[in-house]
């Protein structure tokens, strides 16, 4: 797809989706009413040959990159559905409603993340966005102003009836669509390497050095009684002896037993580490240390703000005050434990 095509795909997409985000002036009276409804119509059919355009033009380029006539039916019915769903997310009246809309989105992102391998992003997309990030929004919805009536959507208050700033989201947006389009149709040289190429195999061989426990695990299955790897320096601790192929297709590693006979094995391919054990191992390693301790602070703050924000606000008399500083309750008259009460002036 030509750049120019591109850009002004997306520069009528902005167009389309401010048609549909932007309150207009006196809805209502019915000529207000009947001038909304034509923009809104006008932004629909404009979003959605725009979005027809895109479609095809991205099955075009999937057909022509696997080599099959046909597209990849699950990344467009996966990019269908994240792309409705986030229209309806920030034009939606209902913020309940919105807030929904953008599980489906995660949802439908999460599944194009599987297409492409990536399943401790997905997952972890799922975890965080559709499960922590959208309770504490429906946290922040229920104690926000709602509608007295439910027939009456504009008895809402004004921030739920209409955007802020509904140009510049629509234009930062489809700027963001734009250039992360010409990415996925041009490509990039400074993308990480395919993971058939040589160099990405011979990596996956080295992050496999660092995990001597899975290495054990392979020599075990192969070699009977006891075994010894072989070391050598590297770094901070002392890694498995291994050999790599000038292909990176094959691997050996060094082994030797209790009575000095020394061996070696030819690791089978699955013993490299899978998508997920090679994230983690990035986490653990001196390489990402203040990132894993923000984190967890972020958390942490995330905690503490929904339950800020579910906890009820109850009024304490004064005994209950008392009480609960431990100090003695006043009591009144009709109390049976309080001086003047009836039942101890009865007893005396």
């Amino acid at each position: 797809m030509a750049p120019t095509y591109l850009y002004t795909a997306s520069v009528l997409g902005a167009i389309a989706l401010y048609l549909l985000m932007r309150s207009w002036p006196a809805e209502h009276t019915a000529a207000g009413r009947n001038r909304a409804w034509a923009a809104r119509a006008i932004g629909a059919v404009l979003g959605l040959a725009v979005f027809g355009y895109l479609v095809v033009r991205a099955a075009d380029v999937l057909g022509t990159v696997t080599g099959v006539n046909r597209p990849a039916v699950l990344y467009v019915v996966f990019s269908a559905i994240a792309l409705f769903s986030a229209v309806k997310l920030i034009t939606h009246r209902r913020p309940v409603y919105s807030a929904l809309h953008f599980v489906i989105v995660v949802l439908a992102s999460a599944g194009l993340f599987m297409l492409l391998e990536a399943e401790f992003l997905a997952f972890a997309l799922i975890i965080i966005y559709a499960g922590a990030i959208v309770i504490t929004y429906m946290f922040v919805l229920m104690l926000a102003q709602q509608s007295p009536s439910g027939d009456d959507p504009h008895g809402q208050p004004e921030y739920d009836l209409n955007p802020r700033d509904p140009a510049v989201g629509a234009v930062v947006g489809f700027i963001l669509l734009a250039l992360l389009s010409r990415m996925v149709y041009e490509g990039t040289p400074e993308l990480p390497l395919p993971p058939g190429s040589r160099q990405a195999r011979v990596d996956s061989w080295l992050e496999l050095q660092r995990m001597p426990g899975r290495i054990e695990e392979f020599v075990a299955a192969e070699v009977e009684g006891p075994f010894t790897l072989d070391t050598i320096d590297v770094g901070e601790r002392p890694m498995p002896r291994m050999e790599v192929t000038g292909d990176g297709r094959d691997a050996r590693v060094f082994y030797s037993t209790p009575d000095g006979t020394a061996g070696e094995l030819a690791l089978p391919a699955e013993a490299r580490p899978e998508n997920v054990q090679r994230v983690g191992l990035a986490l653990v390693s001196p390489r990402f240390p203040f990132a894993i301790e923000i984190a967890g602070i972020i958390l942490t703050m995330a905690m503490l703000g929904a339950v800020i924000l579910a906890r009820r606000q109850i009024e304490l008399t004064e005994d209950d005050k008392r009480e609960a500083a431990g100090m003695r309750r006043l009591g009144h008259h009709d109390d049976p434990g309080s001086p003047g009460s009836a039942g101890e002036g009865a007893s005396t």
